[in-house]
């Protein structure tokens, strides 16, 4: 997976950074020119990822590293991930900042892969997808983990698409269209423009005023419904793209999948993921 890799090795010495300001006091016991050994295991079930991010961060402090797993491959206790060789202090230098990195991101692609079963199960055709909600800087770390669980990635940042929110719709008062209309003369055509709305009839309005996209949010699976269906009368679903957000979980998700939208959102999956992994470190 092509992510910015000058970017993520950026990121990761600034890690190691703040985890080690100056020198690991814990480690002057440890002889300088001592070599070990070493496996990250896993101590739960799940999807293991951030692989590639470990390997990097290992690589900066001359540690080799053997993988015996893959980015988003399934993983059971007691497996080992990765084996380590290379100067004891430098192994466990990087050892809290690579199990943290390795520890969120694969919670993230285990939550993303737990919706994507469900939906899959179901028969649907709807894409999962994550949200801006993410840690700061921990954004590119956060969305590749949703993509390795099958997440669409959704924005990665606020230049990537127009996304007028409730509180564009009030600085309005209401007015979708002049809204729409608004937002098409002062962006570049190359961008698409989405729509939130919270009222069931005003999907009509966004669709009939060029919104390509429309999220219907904190809506009842009913309201879902209803609003999709007010499309389809007046024969404009298949002009737009449906996006629904906001109350979301494993608990309600089937219904909200039988009135078929394009695309479930959600920020739990980077915020708040549900499906935990763990990973030791142990010297051989």
């Amino acid at each position: 997976m092509s992510y910015n890799k000058i970017l993520i090795e950026q990121k990761i010495r600034e890690f190691l950074q703040e985890d080690c300001m100056f020198i690991d006091v814990s480690s002057k016991i440890i002889p300088e020119n001592a070599r070990n050994s070493a496996k990250i295991f896993a101590k739960s079930s799940g999807y293991v990822s951030g692989l590639e991010e470990l390997k990097l961060l290992y690589a900066g402090l001359n540690v080799s590293t053997t993988f015996k797993k893959k980015d988003g491959e399934e993983v059971n206790k007691g497996d080992i991930i990765v084996e380590l060789e290379g100067n004891t202090r430098n192994i466990l230098y990087g050892e809290r900042t690579g199990l943290n990195l390795i520890t969120h991101m694969s919670a993230i692609t285990t939550t993303a892969r737990r919706y994507f079963k469900i939906i899959k199960d179901s028969g649907k055709n709807v894409k999962i997808a994550c949200t801006r909600k993410t840690t700061p800087g921990m954004r590119i770390f956060e969305k590749k983990a949703a993509e390795l669980g099958y997440a669409d990635t959704h924005r990665f940042s606020l230049d990537d698409m127009v996304l007028l929110k409730d509180t564009h719709l009030k600085f309005y008062n209401g007015d979708i269209k002049k809204l729409l209309n608004d937002a098409k003369i002062k962006n570049s055509f190359s961008k698409k423009i989405e729509i939130e709305i919270e009222k069931v009839e005003d999907a009509l309005d966004a669709a009939k005023n060029g919104a390509d996209i429309i999220m219907l949010d904190n809506m009842g699976a009913d309201q879902v419904e209803d609003a999709i269906n007010l499309l389809k009368e007046h024969n404009l679903r298949e002009n737009v793209i449906i996006e629904i957000s906001g109350g979301i979980n494993q608990e309600n998700i089937v219904d909200y999948l039988l009135s078929e939208p394009n695309v479930i959102s959600l920020g739990l999956i980077t915020q708040f993921p549900s499906e935990q992994v763990d990973f030791s470190l142990r010297f051989d």
